[in-house]
């Protein structure tokens, strides 16, 4: 018999267990993820006769809009089935129960980014809106020069990561994150050594997340700075990170570097309805760290 409810404690070796056969993640991630930043009962699972063949960590969230107001919104984090059990509408029934326990918590919306671009489709179906997009441009090393004169790249705490970033976000729709879940990113972060940086341009001040995701493959999973300083900003990197290429993320309402594109990467589902008039049709919106 199948049911649809939050998780308990002991229930967590199989979360653990189903999560790395879905996503691979390594189990020091996973295994800090639920010490340090999630509860058993912030996990919605789908179990069957003991088993748990479906589950997705429900993260309490934040969407500042453009005015300075605050949104409460449930943030979708590790959907994940057993694929022995796919394609029997699991996931689907699994966020069906999340719009619920959302909506009773309070919260004004639902927004999760895509394990691939293909499920774009699949969330749409369920009613989500693309929303959050992003600027993305990958660079070999001879896209970048040695103009770093007035520069310079600090790893910087948490807390200092997060009021840099929202110095520069503030006054556009963003998805906020508390200096906790600033935390997992760096965590995330330091695991492939590398981590949360300040970098100075000119006498401008920004920062950026950076992982390793392959041996020789940087990720700036965000790269906050004025478009005037990013290319500095990615001239610095590439001159402290030996790289063969360089992944760089940057917010979709700025310009971004020569040749950058922007691209869907979150989706969003509006409970208010009065908040969904007012922003359907925005797909610039800014989320930034997915932990992805």
């Amino acid at each position: 018999m199948i049911t649809i409810r939050p998780s308990t404690p002991a229930e967590i070796p199989q979360q653990k267990d189903l999560w790395k056969k879905c996503f691979g993640d390594p189990s020091a991630y996973i295994n800090t993820f639920y010490e340090k930043f999630c509860t058993a009962e912030q996990v919605l699972v789908v179990e069957n006769d003991g088993e748990i063949d479906s589950m997705a960590a429900v993260l309490p969230s934040t969407l500042q809009l453009p005015d300075g107001s605050e949104i409460p919104v449930g943030y979708i984090y590790a959907l994940a089935t057993n694929p022995y059990v796919q394609g029997k509408g699991h996931a689907r029934q699994l966020l069906s129960y999340a719009d619920q326990y959302l909506q009773e918590k309070g919260m004004k919306a639902m927004v999760l980014v895509p394990a691939s671009p293909s499920l774009h489709r699949f969330f749409s179906a369920m009613g989500m809106s693309e929303c959050f997009g992003t600027r993305k441009i990958e660079l070999l090393t001879s896209n970048l020069t040695d103009d770093t004169e007035g520069c310079s790249i600090t790893p910087v705490s948490s807390a200092e990561y997060n009021t840099i970033r929202e110095s520069f976000l503030m006054g556009t729709f963003h998805l906020t994150y508390d200096d906790q879940r600033i935390e997992l990113q760096k965590f995330a972060s330091q695991m492939s050594k590398c981590d949360l940086y300040k970098i100075e341009v000119d006498g401008e001040v920004g920062c950026a997340a950076i992982e390793f995701v392959q041996t020789r493959r940087l990720l700036v999973k965000e790269l906050i700075i004025s478009p005037k300083n990013m290319q500095k900003a990615a001239n610095l990197i590439g001159k402290n990170f030996d790289a063969s290429g360089y992944h760089l993320r940057t917010p979709a309402f700025w310009d971004g570097l020569p040749g950058s594109y922007a691209q869907a990467f979150g989706m969003i589902k509006w409970y208010d309805s009065n908040l969904r008039n007012k922003w359907f049709s925005r797909e610039d919106a800014y989320l930034g760290l997915a932990f992805d």
